[in-house]
């Protein structure tokens, strides 16, 4: 009975001291509104926290927007060497999903921009290709050229010695003259028909085998080396826009308002589940703290006892 009698202080200011901690630590929080009796404001109402909200709001916005998000540490988190890797990993994701793709192109590219849009883009590619097409056969210099050159091949047939160039003189140079300008409109007015067609013709083919062609075909023409080559292209790009956009895109963003109206616009609840979250071992540590600082008044006060 007398070590109980001695033991109690120890226990009493142990108890004391642990429970005058946690009691502060909920009051920081609690009550969350502000609480009256007959009229009268009961002191600590609200917790120190709900009560301050939006000094706290304003000091954590006013942090974070000076000091913690800034042009040089965003662009430094952002040109990592643990992001550059993740970026360059996920180029060579992509392009290896492509070299596995059996879809044609036409089908791949209409799940992003729409059926629609990818005829009206082949449409416009084919019209483009046409007036292309057509100042080409409309050139009548074509047809002067080609003739030319078949002419040129007649002199070749005619032949050398001495028949051949008394041929020439007497013949051919009157020929040529008569027939080229015949045979220039000949092949402008085949060129401009039939010549067009064929042309029309090849280049719808082609742009229809093109977007027929598969993902994977068109892809895997990317060797280990063009895939590192990209890769780095990618990284420059993306290296270049970082430093040059983040900077101003940090300036049209009002970093400590958004945080201040965030922390503003949450709930207490809420914002005390995130304290206890973070701080909950230091918490628990200051009211063990208390209990023993309780215990070792309890303990001192053995010897006034005595």
């Amino acid at each position: 009975m007398e070590i109980l009698r001695l033991l109690f202080p120890v226990m009493l200011g142990g108890v004391i001291g642990a429970f005058t901690n946690y009691l502060a630590i909920k009051m920081m929080f609690r009550p969350y509104t502000e609480k009256r009796l007959f009229g009268f404001v009961i002191p600590f109402t609200p917790g120190i926290i709900p009560k301050r909200q939006g000094e706290l709001a304003s000091a954590i916005g006013r942090v974070v927007g000076e000091n913690l998000v800034d042009a040089e540490g965003m662009s430094k988190m952002l040109l990592s060497d643990e992001t550059i890797e993740k970026l360059k990993a996920k180029v060579e994701e992509i392009v290896r999903s492509f070299q596995s793709n059996d879809e044609s192109l036409k089908v791949f590219f209409s799940k992003y921009a729409g059926e629609e849009r990818v005829d009206s883009l082949m449409g416009r590619v084919k019209n483009s290709l046409g007036e292309k097409i057509d100042g080409i056969v409309s050139d009548d210099n074509i047809g002067k050229t080609i003739a030319s050159s078949a002419m040129s091949a007649f002199d070749d047939r005619v032949g050398d010695g001495f028949m051949g160039m008394l041929a020439k003189n007497m013949v051919a140079d009157s020929i040529k003259d008569k027939v080229t300008p015949k045979l220039a409109n000949l092949i402008n007015d085949v060129m401009r028909g039939d010549g067009r067609k064929m042309l029309l013709t090849i280049v719808d083919d082609e742009i229809e085998r093109f977007a027929s062609g598969t993902v994977a075909s068109w892809t895997v023409r990317i060797s280990d080396e063009k895939l590192e080559k990209l890769k780095c292209d990618v990284v420059s790009i993306y290296t270049e826009k970082v430093k040059t956009e983040v900077p101003r895109l940090l300036k049209t963003v009002d970093i400590r308002s958004m945080v201040e109206d965030k922390i503003n616009g949450m709930d207490m609840p809420t914002v005390e589940r995130l304290v206890l979250d973070v701080a909950n071992n230091e918490l628990d540590m200051l009211v063990l703290l208390g209990g023993l600082l309780g215990a070792i008044i309890g303990l001192a006060n053995i010897f006034f006892i005595v």
